[in-house]
């Protein structure tokens, strides 16, 4: 039977994996998941009008917020918690490019009255928009700085507690 620290030091890999694949889906849905209408572009797919495309449901969603703090709780050492930094250092840039993509898409009446026929979007509903995506990724940032800021100090993920540190070189 595998000891409780390694088998915390897994699941805090299994949750960075899944809040990774969560970022990574979302980016995939927004930059590439265009189809063969030539209106569907990188500003449309953000603001999720028209098209299948589900970036923003994806990227602002809980596990990819959670899973990294949660993960670094588990097992509070260095290693954990630098990947987690890395994720919300990700989501938070993929989060607002995505967020003022869509936000742009919102406030360009004319382009959508050119491209679609008709404002999808009203200016009032991509400021709802904006806001919302506002606060996941004001989340995102409290997770980030919780990371940053931890009092305790391990040498790595796996080292017990209490055990002496290795001399450095």
């Amino acid at each position: 039977m595998p000891s409780p620290q390694r088998l915390r030091t897994t699941v805090a890999g299994l949750l960075l994996c899944g809040a990774a694949v969560f970022i990574a889906v979302a980016a995939s849905e927004w930059l590439v998941g265009a189809g063969a209408d030539p209106r569907d572009d990188v500003f449309s797919r953000a603001a999720g009008i028209e098209f299948t495309d589900t970036a923003r449901r994806t990227l602002f969603s809980v596990v990819p917020v959670a899973a990294p703090a949660l993960a670094a709780w588990l097992v509070p050492g260095r290693v954990i918690r630098r990947l987690a930094r890395v994720l919300y250092a990700v989501y938070l840039v993929i989060g607002v490019l995505l967020a003022l993509s869509a936000a742009k898409y919102g406030f360009d009446q004319q382009a959508q009255l050119e491209s679609l026929g008709r404002a999808w979007v009203e200016p009032r509903s991509a400021v709802e928009r904006l806001l919302l995506d506002a606060a996941w990724l004001t989340l995102a940032v409290a997770g980030w700085l919780s990371l940053r800021w931890n009092g305790k100090r391990e040498g790595n993920s796996t080292r017990p507690e209490g055990a002496p540190r290795p001399p450095e070189d």
